[in-house]
């Protein structure tokens, strides 16, 4: 065999890289949007074989601009977005096994975090609401990958017990906006919360970002020295260039491990 044919070639040549921690990890998804195709792509590039994505929503022709797996004939057909993923993701990894479910996070059992399942899990999401649900049940169980984007911008932070979470850097004026998203039935309320601007360049950088937290994770120190976003936010600024990273301190009063 020719040193072209190894799919993985040119990563095992990062000094210290180890493949099979990276192929061995097991990680779940939430959200297969922008990011959620971004971070997937990512993940299947670097050989991960064991994907679960988790989300209940159709692809709309909106997603086209930002979303690499998606193509107009899903949008037209209303396809779940899970399952396009799950679908596709063969095409760049044969080896990998993706599942999808097709349904609300909020819904998904307990267990599904404290099983030992899942080694990793990443939130792709557009909502406080949603982040705040996966980070209350991530925490002590999962290493949880945060990102966020909104037009140009973008935020990358890293929970892994017993390092501050999503909700220690939650303010008062967060959680008036996240209540405002619900009727006194407590149905979610769409017209509060106008679509977020979303440019594909800004997408592509922070899954990579996240991706590239969770190679870090993967290597956990055994390969080649590295700082992580572990108890840290990072902020992207694609007008300025400029990235920025913040500590998080561990709020006593936070309702997830307060």
């Amino acid at each position: 065999m020719g040193i072209d044919s190894d799919q993985w070639d040119r990563q095992k040549r990062v000094s210290g890289w180890r493949q099979e921690n990276v192929e061995g990890a097991r990680c779940l998804v939430f959200g297969a949007g922008a990011l959620g195709n971004e971070v997937v792509k990512n993940l299947l590039q670097l050989g991960v074989k064991d994907i679960t994505i988790v989300d209940y929503d159709r692809v709309v022709r909106a997603n086209l601009n930002r979303c690499v797996f998606f193509t107009p004939a899903d949008a037209e057909n209303e396809n779940y977005k899970a399952t396009v993923i799950a679908r596709r993701a063969t095409e760049v990894n044969p080896l990998a096994r993706v599942n999808a479910i097709v349904k609300n996070l909020e819904l998904l059992p307990a267990d599904i975090y404290f099983s030992g399942r899942f080694d990793y899990a990443f939130a792709c999401l557009d909502n406080l609401g949603a982040r705040l649900h996966v980070n209350a049940h991530a925490y002590g169980h999962v290493a949880l990958i945060d990102g966020g984007t909104t037009g140009f911008s973008g935020k990358v932070q890293v929970v892994a017990s017993p390092s501050p979470c999503l909700e220690c850097s939650v303010n008062k004026r967060d959680y008036q906006l996240l209540w405002r998203k619900y009727s006194c039935t407590g149905e979610m309320l769409d017209l509060v919360d106008p679509k977020m601007p979303a440019l594909p360049t800004t997408t592509a950088v922070v899954a990579a970002l996240q991706v590239n937290e969770f190679v870090k994770l993967a290597h956990g120190g055994q390969g080649f020295p590295a700082d992580s976003l572990v108890g840290k936010y990072a902020f992207f600024n694609g007008l300025s260039n400029k990235f920025s990273v913040f500590s998080v301190s561990k709020r006593k009063s936070c309702p997830v491990h307060g």
